[in-house]
């Protein structure tokens, strides 16, 4: 990131090239799609060799330049020494920029290895690629918004809040209608995937679109298949037993025990039909919080 950066300092267009093989330990699409997303001002081009990626120093390159950028190129930058055979090839001014790679001493096999040791240097565009998810669900006051939050806190957040809540608390009186938890579900996931980008090497999130599929259950009576088909699990799911103390809230609904029962049921029935991976949390609120961290820090070790 910091080459091309520096290198759209030095040209009015910048092209930017990928040299891929079917082979790579990332698919070239997903590549070109973040550096399409980190500089959409550069054009993108991906040259996939097939199954063996063409050794950068390939006296071919200025060939397959030239097939792909027909235009006069001024100038060529790049980090390492072949760059100004290259660049001769093609009639341009070369740049070596940071040859020993003192500014940034990156080692991208090192990163892939270790991306949570490394977090700092992978862009919030491709962190979601590595990152983890874990998720808490439950009915209503078992502790899922503290224990997202504490948890972020602990191990890097921010952490993606319950869209539900803030809907409730603004929606229009009345019965719910199905199409409201489809606005539940567009609105979590789309902060869930902006949040991802800022979040740790763990994305905590309080409750998903599995939670608000038995919501609609125990709301409207049936269930939505559609909204069940937008589901996409996390990696893990902390399960919250219905046994943690009722704590009143205009915004709640299901306050009677055999109410929260019934929800909790509910809940791990559709994890078990999904089949989700999920521990389950239960005990006071001191227990809650080991059994949680323990589950975190077995996530990270993966």
């Amino acid at each position: 990131m910091a080459l091309i950066r520096t290198a759209s300092y030095l040209v009015d267009k910048l092209t930017i090239v990928l040299s891929t093989s079917d082979n790579d330990p990332i698919d070239p699409a997903i590549r070109k799609s973040w550096m399409e997303e980190l500089f959409p001002e550069c054009v993108v081009i991906v040259a996939n060799n097939g199954e063996k990626q063409l050794p950068t120093n390939d006296p071919q390159w200025a060939k397959i330049i030239r097939g792909f950028h027909p235009e006069p190129i001024d100038r060529v930058i790049g980090s390492q020494d072949y760059y100004v055979d290259l660049a001769k090839e093609l009639d341009a001014q070369h740049f070596i920029l940071d040859p020993m790679w003192m500014a940034f001493p990156a080692n991208s096999i090192e990163i892939r290895q270790d991306p949570f040791g490394h977090w700092e240097s992978i862009p919030g565009q491709v962190r979601p690629y590595f990152q983890k998810r874990l998720t808490m669900i439950g009915p209503e006051s078992t502790g899922k918004s503290y224990m997202a939050d504490l948890l972020a806190q602990k191990f890097g957040g921010p952490y993606v809040p319950e869209y539900g809540r803030p809907y409730e608390k603004f929606r229009t009186q009345g019965a719910y209608r199905a199409e409201e938890l489809h606005f539940i579900v567009d609105g979590h996931v789309a902060h869930r995937k902006t949040l991802a980008m800022k979040a740790g090497p763990i994305l905590f999130e309080d409750t998903d679109p599995l939670l608000t599929a038995v919501w609609a259950e125990m709301l409207l009576d049936h269930s939505l298949p559609d909204l069940e088909a937008r589901i996409e699990l996390p990696d893990h799911y902390l399960l919250l037993d219905a046994n943690a103390p009722w704590e009143d809230d205009p915004l709640r609904y299901f306050g009677q025990q055999n109410l929260r029962d019934k929800f909790f049921t509910k809940i791990k029935t559709k994890l078990d039909n999904f089949g989700a991976k999920y521990t389950l949390i239960s005990g006071d609120w001191a227990e809650r919080e080991v059994q949680a961290i323990a589950v975190v820090e077995n996530m990270l070790k993966d």
